[in-house]
């Protein structure tokens, strides 16, 4: 009987600059093979601008980039988990929130936290045998 060790991935959580890169990657769709066994993987991305004011219109368009980098994000890591530990991969949850801080007047900040789980099946290689 073949036992299978499961990689353990920590969450990654990923310090982001301030541009919004525009590349995006295609995530293939997950089919396991017969007798695969899925393996879940959670990631957190975490980034923050700096705001020039608290007006609506900032307000919204800050939050409104952050939220597309982050999906941008989510929807590359499939490519980087098929190039490294995964055969097929699927995003499978994308939870995303904002939050407004100013710890020094006049230099307000807008974290914008995500957390994505995707499923895979891990490359042979990946998954061990004994």
């Amino acid at each position: 009987m073949r036992s299978l060790r499961f990689l353990a991935l920590p969450a990654l959580a990923l310090l982001v600059g301030l541009s919004f890169p525009t590349s995006a990657a295609k995530a293939s769709v997950l089919a396991l093979p017969h007798g695969a066994q899925p393996v879940n993987v959670n990631v957190g991305f975490n980034t923050q601008m700096p705001l020039p004011d608290l007006s609506q219109q900032t307000l919204a368009d800050a939050q409104k980039a952050g939220r597309e980098y982050l999906y941008r994000l989510g929807s590359e890591e499939c490519a980087l988990l098929i190039a490294t530990i995964a055969k097929t991969c699927r995003l499978t949850n994308l939870n995303i929130n904002t939050q407004i801080q100013q710890h020094n007047p006049g230099q307000p900040l807008l974290y914008i936290n995500g957390n994505a789980t995707f499923t895979i099946s891990l490359k042979d290689d990946a998954a061990g045998g004994d």
